[in-house]
């Protein structure tokens, strides 16, 4: 809570600062996928062995964005490809204009805001889920016939899983920055209209971290098989040509200055894909009981297996 707090207190008025210096006066500002704060405040707990402890009180005001048209999406069905698009030109915003703010300010986002979600404590935390969702998984997946080659490699990454969770949570130059960390649909509202605008919720992981881990979460956690295997090249193009814009409205040029490219950008997602994964399994109660996504998380596994992404070499590489 201490981290929504502080995004929605500290890193949004900043973002909005910074793109009114760098955007031209007569420029639409960019709009922010994240509901208006208007109240914030938290009070951490005691634990005095001379008094009683005392829980901690949290209260967040948010903005209703029921009211202006916005709604969740189903997590059975998925979100449509119109959807998934929205969401990843909102999140490709507010990595952009975090990325442009380090590199035109020259100051590191982790030192600028020491609140952001270590990854030594986020790997904590994703580890202790991982912990408690792979178990279940697995006995999921010895009543699933044909599915053994799958439940063998899950089996020999479990050893393995708090090193990759930290490897891949940690930032990577150039392209680090601000990340949600978890983004999945029921973290999503949307408008049912002409633009299909996303908003972005909870926001307790933000995270210094690498963009592709955002992109893989969503598309892993929350598309349908089809449309997941039928697009996802298009929606990373679509991400992509809505960073490089962005970032490029804002001064920076990532394929010039920072040496980035679309390639590069495939290569990172496929390494996120292991680390969305792991999160989906640390969540895995989420999806079991539900014939559509358990359908949706089997056919995952299938297609990263046969991708290679389970593979050792790819594990070991991941680890690096």
């Amino acid at each position: 809570f201490i981290c929504h707090v502080s995004n929605e207190v500290e890193v949004v008025p900043e973002l909005e600062q910074f793109q009114r210096r760098c955007l031209p006066p007569d420029t639409a500002p960019l709009e922010l996928p994240i509901p208006r704060c208007y109240h914030a405040r938290y009070t951490p707990g005691t634990n005095s062995p001379n008094s009683s402890p005392t829980p901690s009180e949290s209260v967040l005001v948010l903005e209703n964005l029921k009211s202006r048209g916005f709604q969740g999406a189903d997590f059975s069905r998925g979100l449509t490809l119109r959807q998934a698009e929205s969401a990843l030109e909102a999140v490709a915003r507010l990595h952009a204009l975090s990325l442009a703010l380090k590199v035109k300010e020259g100051r590191p986002l982790a030192e600028r805001y020491p609140f952001l979600f270590q990854t030594a404590k986020a790997t904590d935390s994703y580890q202790q889920l991982v912990e408690r969702g792979l178990p279940q998984l697995a006995r999921f997946l010895e009543r699933r016939p044909g599915l053994e080659d799958v439940l063998e490699c899950l089996l020999v990454l479990r050893p393995k899983t708090k090193e990759l969770i930290a490897a891949l949570l940690a930032p990577e130059e150039p392209l680090a920055l601000v990340t949600h960390t978890d983004f999945w649909c029921n973290n999503l509202l949307f408008r049912d209209d002409d633009s299909c605008s996303c908003a972005v919720l909870d926001w307790q992981m933000v995270t210094y971290s690498r963009p592709t881990n955002d992109v893989a979460l969503l598309l892993i956690s929350s598309l349908p098989t089809e449309l997941r295997r039928l697009h996802t090249n298009k929606l990373l193009d679509g991400y992509w040509i809505a960073l490089t814009g962005t970032a490029e409205r804002l001064g920076v040029d990532i394929e010039g200055d920072l040496g980035h490219s679309r390639a590069a950008l495939g290569e990172d997602y496929r390494r996120s894909q292991l680390l969305a994964l792991l999160l989906c399994i640390g969540s895995v109660d989420v999806a079991l009981g539900d014939p559509l996504t358990e359908q949706r998380l089997l056919d995952v596994l299938q297609d990263l297996h046969k991708d290679g992404v389970l593979s050792p070499d790819i594990i070991s590489t991941a680890a690096q």
